[in-house]
Formats: structure tokens, C-alpha cells, sequence
């Protein structure tokens, strides 16, 4: 059994810990937000004409997004949105567009098996087949 010194020291002890992580996830957030605004100043749009609107485009998105989810809790969620965040940076630097990339999944895509009707378990699958860099668009609907 533990005495209540050694209670507090263990409770402070977590407390730091804890701390520690939403520092280091703080951290990542605003690095990712720096390289987005970043890379909006530097941004070429394919067609030289639309680089300002791009430009645009992705600091308005970006503002959005950081904005709305800056309430978010928890360690795994936040760590979600992060990789969101890089993947849809990377992706547009892949594919030199801003834009979200589209996802050919209209809804019940996914048949009918032996007869069986549109179930619960189609439709689990179908929500965590969307791939992670879509996940923010999904909520806004």
C-alpha cells in the first residue's frame, strides 16, 4: 500500500508525463501548420495564372481546419488529425494541387453478398475505408 507522499509524487509524476505529450503534440500541430503556410508562400500552381488563388486556397483551408479542430481531445485523435494534416501536404505536393483529392466510393458500393442486404457491417466498412486524408471533409457534412 501506497503512503500519500508516495500517492502525490506518483500523481505528480503523471501529471508531468501528461504534460510532456500535449507539449510534444503541440509542438507537431504548430510545425504543421508552419510548413502548410510555408509552403502556400512558396506555392506554383500548374497554370501560372491561378498561383495566387491556390495560394488562397490553401491558407483559407488551412485556418479553417486548425481552427475547427483546435478543441479536439485526446492523444490518439490528435495524432489522427496530424497524420491527416502531413498526408494531405504531401499529396499536394505530389500531385502539385491544393485541392483535396477525390474519392470514387459513392455510397453502397460495396454488393450484396449471398443474398444478404445492406447491413451494419457494410456500412462500418464503408466509414473506415475512407482513406485518412479526407477524414476532415467527412465531418463537415
Amino acid at each position: 500500500m501506497m503512503s500519500a507522499g508516495e500517492r502525490i509524487w506518483v500523481s505528480n509524476a503523471l501529471k508531468g508525463t501528461l504534460h510532456l505529450m500535449a507539449n510534444s503534440l503541440r509542438s507537431q500541430v504548430l510545425s504543421l501548420y508552419r510548413r502548410v503556410l510555408r509552403l502556400a508562400r512558396s506555392w506554383e500552381a500548374q497554370d501560372v495564372r491561378d498561383t495566387e488563388v491556390e495560394r488562397k486556397y490553401i491558407i483559407d483551408e488551412a485556418q479553417k481546419l486548425f481552427r475547427r479542430n483546435r478543441d479536439i481531445r485526446g492523444e490518439e485523435n490528435i495524432r489522427q488529425h496530424i497524420v491527416e494534416g502531413e498526408s494531405r501536404l504531401e499529396i499536394g505536393l505530389h500531385y502539385k494541387s491544393p485541392y483535396p483529392r477525390p474519392v470514387h466510393m459513392p455510397p453502397n458500393t460495396i454488393t450484396m453478398r449471398d443474398g444478404k442486404a445492406w447491413g451494419q457491417g457494410n456500412l462500418r466498412r464503408q466509414k473506415t475505408s475512407r482513406p485518412i486524408y479526407v477524414k476532415s471533409l467527412d465531418d463537415e457534412t
